[in-house]
């Protein structure tokens, strides 16, 4: 009896479709195919999740520069990555506020000027930050990555740098919020998020570059932080602000 793929019709004679690559012995989702399938992505191999993960930690520039260079299959996708890395994210810190009732803590100028968009950015920032990815790019294009890096290949590395601070982002509410009920929506969780996560970028940024010889890469790096963040916190509040307006907008109508 003639086999073919489930996947693209394709005649199979082997275990992996010589067409598509489709495992040939797929069957009905069952619990335990499926739960085999979650755990078989989360661990196995260097392009699961965690895999990527510990790559990202240990050695981002080498991630970086062989997915760049086209070792897609190594790694998992940066869109991917940095989906499934956000959706952890928002879950862990929505379950920590479901949890404990935490409730924002906010001190007036520090960033914002306006208490409402605070709330917001407070309780709606792990969205906003999506709308941020472009211009970081450009930031870091324009201040360290050309010529080695053209703009699409800086929006990846940004991406994929973006994404770990996620996972950062994950162990925060973990550990503070779930394990040691530290308050996630305080001003000073926020603060010790950020230094996370501005920490791992001077070390992506360093270890991309450390044998390369760029030029006054210290300057470079401490240079595209400063800038980034200004242009980054004002995004952010201008996104916080629209959200307020929107809300007040159709609570009126």
């Amino acid at each position: 009896m003639t086999k073919h793929c489930l996947n693209c019709g394709n005649i199979v004679t082997e275990k992996f479709c010589p067409n598509c690559g489709q495992d040939t012995g797929v069957r009905k989702i069952t619990w335990k195919s499926f739960s085999e399938e979650f755990i078989h992505a989360l661990t196995h191999g260097e392009k699961s999740i965690l895999g990527t993960t510990v790559q990202l930690l240990s050695h981002p520039g080498k991630v970086l520069d062989e997915y760049i260079a086209g070792k897609r299959r190594k790694y998992h996708s940066p869109v991917g990555y940095f989906l499934i890395l956000l959706a952890l994210s928002v879950i862990f810190q929505r379950l920590a506020i479901a949890k404990l009732g935490f409730h924002p803590v906010i001190r007036e100028g520090l960033t914002f000027s306006n208490i409402e968009s605070i709330e917001v950015f407070i309780k709606h920032g792990t969205w906003l930050y999506i709308f941020t990815f472009p211009f970081s790019a450009a930031v870091f294009y324009f201040v360290l990555a050309r010529p080695t890096y053209s703009y699409i290949e800086s929006l990846v590395i940004t991406m994929y740098a973006f994404s770990f601070t996620y996972v950062l982002f994950v162990l925060c509410y973990i550990i503070g919020g779930l394990i040691f009920s530290i308050n996630v929506l305080h001003w000073k969780f926020y603060l010790f998020q950020i230094t996370l996560a501005l920490s791992y970028t001077v070390w992506v940024c360093f270890d991309i570059y450390r044998n390369k010889k760029k030029k006054m890469l210290w300057l470079r790096i401490s240079f595209y932080l400063i800038i980034n963040t200004v242009i980054v916190l004002k995004l952010l509040e201008f996104l916080s602000n629209a959200w307020v307006f929107l809300e007040h907008y159709f609570s009126v109508a």
